[in-house]
C-alpha cells in the first residue's frame, strides 16, 4: 500500500506495534506513558474538530491544535509544566515516526517537532530528617500486616523509584546467602542493591505472612485482593504511615515515595559516601542529576558552621550559597573579582550621593 493512502489510525497501530515494540524495543511501561499520551490527544482532537476518533485524518497533525491541546492540558486537567512536556515529548517522537514513513506530511511534522517545551521552576529536593524517616518506620511495626514495614524499609534501603518497587517480583530479592535485591530501572538498566539487616528481617516476616506460592515471577507486594500492588497504593500506604507518625516534614511538603528515594540519597551524602556510588545507588544516568543533593549538604554545613562562634577568627569564610559552579569559578579570584552585583551597584550609588 502506498504511503499516500495510509490512515492516520494505520499509523498510529504501526507506531505502537513496529516502530515501539519491535525497531525501539520499548518497556511496557513506555508503551502505556505512549498510549495514555496519545489517547488524551486523539480524544482533544475529536471534540476540537466535532469528529469521531475514527474518522480524524492527518488533519490532526496540526500546529495550532497541538498547542491547543498543550493549553487544553494546563487549564481544563490542571497538569504542570512537567506533565505537559511530557506529552507534548510523545507527540513530537510519533510526528517524527510520521515522517519518516509518510513524507508527504514532512512539514507539518517539522512545525510540531520545533515547539518549544514549557519551562518551569526546579524546586529544592525534599526529604526527610533523621528523626522523621525513624518515626515512620516505627508506626510502621503498629501495623498488623508486615507488608508495610518491608515495603518502606526497602524504599528507604535502597532509594528504589516507586515504578521499580511495584516491578519487584520475588525472584528479584535474595536473602542467602548474600542478601541483595535487582531493581530494573529506566532504560531497562539493572543494577544491585545490597540489602540491611533490619530490611532482610522484614522481607522474611512479610513472605511468612504471606506464604506465596514457589513462583520467581510471582509480586514481592501485593493489595489486599492479591493483586500486585500498584503506585497509587504505595503512595497511600506512606500517607497512612505519615497520619499515624504524626510528623510534619521540615524539608517537604508530604511524604512520597520519591521523598523516601530524596531521603536515602541525602543520607548517604551526609555519612560521607561518595556521590558516583550515591549516584550509581540511585540509578542515575548522568552524574548531574546527583549534584543537587551536594549543594543541599553544602548549605546545611555552611549553616552549621556559621552556629559555630567560639573561634570567629578560624571559623569565618565563603561558601556556597545558591550556586555551586558560581562559587566554584570565583575561587582563587581577587577580592574584587568576587564581589556581587549589587555590593558593586551599591557603591556606585554610594559614590553619587558623595558626589551630590
Amino acid at each position: 500500500m502506498s504511503a499516500n493512502f495510509v490512515s492516520i489510525q494505520a499509523l498510529v497501530q504501526q507506531f505502537f506495534e513496529q516502530h515501539l515494540t519491535v525497531e525501539r524495543s520499548a518497556s511496557r511501561n513506555t508503551v502505556l506513558a505512549y498510549r495514555d499520551a496519545l489517547k488524551l490527544f486523539f480524544a482533544h482532537a475529536s471534540s476540537h474538530l466535532g469528529r469521531s476518533p475514527d474518522r480524524l485524518d492527518h488533519s490532526v497533525l496540526d500546529v495550532t491544535l497541538v498547542r491547543s491541546f498543550l493549553d487544553w492540558l494546563g487549564k481544563e486537567r490542571a497538569n504542570g509544566p512537567r506533565t505537559r512536556n511530557q506529552r507534548l515529548a510523545v507527540i513530537k517522537t510519533f510526528a517524527r515516526y510520521v515522517a519518516s514513513v509518510a513524507p508527504e506530511h514532512l512539514e507539518r511534522c517539522r512545525q510540531i517537532r520545533e515547539l518549544l517545551p514549557a519551562r518551569f521552576d526546579y524546586p529544592e529536593v525534599s526529604y526527610l530528617e533523621d528523626n522523621e524517616i525513624l518515626k515512620l518506620v516505627q508506626a510502621s511495626n503498629s501495623r498488623p500486616s508486615s507488608r508495610d514495614r518491608a515495603l518502606l524499609l526497602l524504599l528507604y534501603n535502597t532509594g528504589a523509584r516507586v515504578q521499580e518497587l511495584v516491578d519487584l517480583n520475588i525472584g528479584d530479592v535474595s536473602l542467602d546467602p548474600v542478601p541483595y535485591v535487582v531493581l530494573i530501572g529506566k532504560g531497562r538498566k539493572q543494577r544491585t542493591c545490597p540489602l540491611w539487616t533490619r530490611t532482610i528481617e522484614a522481607i522474611r516476616a512479610w513472605l511468612a505472612e504471606r506464604q506465596p506460592e514457589p513462583c520467581s515471577v510471582a509480586a514481592l507486594f501485593v493489595n489486599t485482593r492479591g493483586g500486585r500492588l500498584s503506585r497509587s497504593g504505595v503512595a497511600d500506604i506512606l500517607r497512612r504511615l505519615t497520619n499515624r507518625a504524626k510528623i510534619s516534614p521540615h524539608h517537604a511538603p508530604r511524604v512520597t515515595p520519591h521523598v523516601i528515594r530524596h531521603t536515602t540519597a541525602m543520607h548517604l551524602l551526609q555519612s560521607g559516601v561518595d556521590i558516583t556510588t550515591i549516584a550509581a545507588w540511585l540509578g542515575h544516568a548522568q552524574l548531574a542529576t546527583t549534584h543537587g543533593y551536594v549543594e543541599i549538604d553544602l548549605r546545611m554545613k555552611q549553616a552549621a558552621v556559621a552556629l559555630a562562634d567560639t573561634l570567629p577568627e578560624i571559623n569565618r569564610g565563603s561558601f556556597p550559597t545558591g550556586d555551586l559552579l558560581t562559587w566554584l569559578t570565583n575561587l582563587g579570584r581577587s577580592a574584587i573579582m568576587r564581589r556581587s552585583r549589587s555590593e558593586i551597584s551599591a557603591k556606585f550609588r554610594q559614590r553619587e550621593v558623595n558626589c551630590t
